[in-house]
């Protein structure tokens, strides 16, 4: 037990911050320094007044309407006290501003997030503003980074293990490497997260205390820790993509296995530095990322090749993902855990039906060779040709995201007689379970189109301009 609370107290997490160049600052008013040898971030009066009151409104929105009145009661005196300005605030977490929101002109969105899809760890809806922030918590989210090399190292490498890089990464193998490998990577993928995101929920522990801990990753602080889903994805997606494609192509695999390490690494360690994980957090996410590919990868064929053959895979793996949304683990307060996993889960069912879909057709069939198959290195036009797949593929997702979302959410609207602006606006009589069902519809309804796009229609409009992967007719 000694040794749990060890890699468990949040302190252990600040020392791991102060040896990378992070260091908090004595201030009560906010500035934002750029010099030759550090970076200065720090939070308004006005933007932390914006933060908490979104968090709270997230947080009330989701408690049901018999404890609502009681909580809110609650939550306000909480807000307008100094009793718990030391604790993880894990109920009225307050978020701080960092170089990387500058980037996207304070939403804290980025392009990639505008392009692809939700900002699930966003603030969703206006709000009203609470006027509730004291002078000390302005103090405890200043800080200073003293060496930019590491936090721009540590931002991009948490980013490999988050929903909006796979949103790109999955896209591009598919279209351009291989889309069997994609197949049972995305299998995996959504397993893995599935069962990492439940678990938050299930086991409700809190993230690192801030302070003594920094975060500068606020946008998630919302849901608990542990397991590190970003360490689970982050060892999850390297060391599978490596296993089946070398079992597919004759390759070299050490330069493969120094990629997935080094992959794995940098997720895991990005996660400490930027204050939203304990060691603890990180250790079991990896140590149950392992148990589960042990478990998973020597049925991935299997699991493929039913997915593609079997008659009724459609309404299995429809009723299957449903079932996963629907079967969540109820919390006793919201998390963006739920969206984001309603998300992933409504992407690996589009995926699947797309595959079927290419198989029934005829479009993908039995390569006439068995693998391991050689390499076919890229020359200048097959770069090209990549490059044009990409660009045209997230277009054309661009325009799904947008159709199949608005018509989701004006179905599920219409169905349960409630109005759009009362959603988006957090007014009127609209239920707690009434909202939640608008977003889980809109937004698992949404992603199957995009799933059944990247592996289904993005390759057929490829074909239709002459564009497409002549390999991907036998990836199976």
């Amino acid at each position: 037990m000694d040794v749990l609370q060890k890699l468990q107290d949040p302190q252990l997490v600040a020392n791991f911050q102060h040896l990378f160049g992070i260091r908090r600052v004595e201030a009560t008013r906010v500035k934002k320094y750029v010099g030759s040898n550090h970076l200065c971030a720090s939070v308004s009066n006005s933007h932390n007044r914006e933060i908490k009151t979104n968090i709270m409104e997230r947080y009330l929105d989701e408690q049901s309407s018999k404890q609502g009145l009681h909580l809110r009661r609650k939550y306000k005196r909480l807000a307008d006290t100094d009793t718990h300005k030391t604790h993880s605030r894990q109920d009225s977490a307050v978020s701080i501003t960092s170089v990387a929101s500058d980037s996207s002109n304070g939403s804290g969105r980025s392009w990639m997030g505008m392009l692809l899809g939700e900002n699930t760890g966003g603030m969703e809806g206006s709000m009203e503003e609470d006027s509730t922030v004291s002078e000390s918590e302005v103090e405890e989210n200043s800080f200073e980074i003293k060496d930019r090399f590491w936090y721009h190292l540590f931002f991009f490498a948490t980013g490999l293990g988050g929903e909006l890089f796979y949103s790109v990464f999955f896209c591009f193998w598919s279209w351009n490497v291989d889309s069997a490998v994609l197949r049972r990577v995305m299998v995996i993928w959504m397993i893995t997260m599935y069962i990492g995101q439940a678990l938050k929920d299930i086991l409700k522990v809190p993230r690192p205390a801030c302070p003594p801990v920094v975060r500068l990753d606020p946008k998630w602080q919302l849901e608990y820790g542990l397991p590190s889903t970003h360490a689970m994805v982050g060892a999850a997606m390297p060391f599978s993509i490596l296993i089946l494609t070398l079992n597919r192509y004759q390759l070299d695999w050490g330069w493969g296995l120094a990629i997935a390490v080094t992959w794995c690494t940098c997720v895991c360690l990005s996660r400490l530095y930027l204050g939203m994980h304990t060691v603890l957090d990180v250790v079991c996410g990896l140590m149950l990322v392992t148990v589960l590919l042990v478990m998973i990868l020597p049925w991935v064929d299997v699991l493929d090749h039913l997915a593609l053959t079997h008659p009724a895979s459609p309404l299995i793996s429809f009723t299957l993902t449903v079932a996963m949304v629907v079967c969540y683990p109820a919390t006793d307060r919201w998390t963006p855990a739920r969206g984001d996993t309603t998300v992933i889960v409504g992407v690996g069912c589009g995926s699947l039906l797309g595959s079927w879909t290419n198989y029934q057709l005829g479009i993908i069939r039995e390569p006439s060779l068995p693998p391991p198959y050689s390499v076919i290195w890229p020359s200048l036009n097959m770069i090209g040709l990549s490059l044009l797949r990409t660009i045209l593929g997230l277009v054309i997702i661009m325009a799904v995201k947008a159709i199949f979302k608005s018509l989701s959410f004006a179905t599920i609207c219409a169905l349960l007689q409630v109005k759009a602006e009362d959603y988006v606006n957090k007014t009127g009589g609209i239920t707690v379970r009434h909202r939640l069902i608008v977003e889980l519809f809109y937004k698992f309804i949404t992603y199957i189109a995009i799933g059944f796009t990247v592996v289904y229609t993005g390759p057929m409009a490829f074909r239709l301009i002459g564009i497409e992967r002549p390999t991907f007719y036998t990836e199976i």
